[in-house]
């Protein structure tokens, strides 16, 4: 059956268009910005609706001044909520891969003149060198991980890093909050970036997948942290309930 919320968006691209071009977010945490979407593809961007979940942890933990770090930040929308919390004196660090994905990140960090978002065109994993990353139809989906015997999906060599060498090295700022959506790859990424999480212990909202639970959930208890599940906010006490999912980790002196 045609649903409402269907016939709502059906209106919306009806009205606003399916052009690609820089058009201004209406709602949510990044309303004011402007943003290069299609709105058949991203109308969620435009209205706010895109994964409350993360928008509310965001407002939740991310504070003005901050530095936060988002790995796999696909176009930036996320970044653009990000640097919108912390003002123009926080960072926000944008890992993207992906070159498409990476042009268009900047395209969206130019168009709102923001100087608080730096785009690193690298893959956060637990070694340094180059890997091959599928990419299927659907840009935002692209793995160091899946899509192997997907016959039509582009493989492309990126560049990886270790992000507590980059910390190490003053390249980037140590984080307070940290957002992980790598399409499986989030174990690498935590075994990379181990011993700045000891250190500074950012709250995480990481993406689960069946691919990274095990890694990220051994990782993060032998570090002091308790998880729960970011869309109840209920504590997740035991491994298999650690399910594809979205999960905040919250470390000792904030569980």
């Amino acid at each position: 059956m045609f649903s409402l919320r269907s016939f709502a968006r059906s209106c919306a691209v009806l009205l606003l268009g399916k052009e690609v071009k820089p058009r201004t977010i209406l709602r949510g945490l990044a309303s004011g910005y402007r943003i290069c979407v299609s709105p058949a593809k991203h109308l969620g961007y435009l209205v706010g609706t895109y994964e409350p979940q993360l928008q509310r942890a965001i407002k939740t933990y991310v504070r003005r001044d901050d530095t936060v770090w988002d790995i796999g930040a696909n176009i930036g929308y996320v970044a653009l909520c990000c640097a919108k919390q912390v003002g123009p004196s926080g960072r926000v660090i944008a890992f993207e891969p992906v070159p498409e994905n990476a042009a268009l990140l900047r395209r969206n960090v130019a168009e709102n003149k923001l100087a608080n978002i730096q785009v690193l065109e690298v893959a956060a994993s637990e070694s340094c060198g180059e890997a091959v990353i599928r990419i299927p139809e659907n840009l935002a989906t692209a793995s160091l991980v899946w899509h192997r015997r997907n016959a039509s999906a582009t493989e492309l060599v990126i560049k990886t890093v270790v992000v507590d060498e980059l910390v190490a090295s003053g390249d980037i700022p140590r984080p307070q909050f940290v957002k992980i959506d790598v399409e499986g790859a989030e174990g690498q990424v935590l075994l990379g970036m181990r011993r700045t999480v000891a250190a500074v212990k950012p709250v995480l909202f990481v993406e689960c997948s069946d691919a990274g639970r095990e890694a990220t959930w051994h990782l993060l208890h032998e570090i002091g942290y308790q998880c729960r599940s970011a869309t109840t906010g209920e504590a997740v006490d035991d491994f298999e309930s650690y399910r594809h999912s979205d999960f905040i980790w919250l470390p000792p002196q904030q569980s």
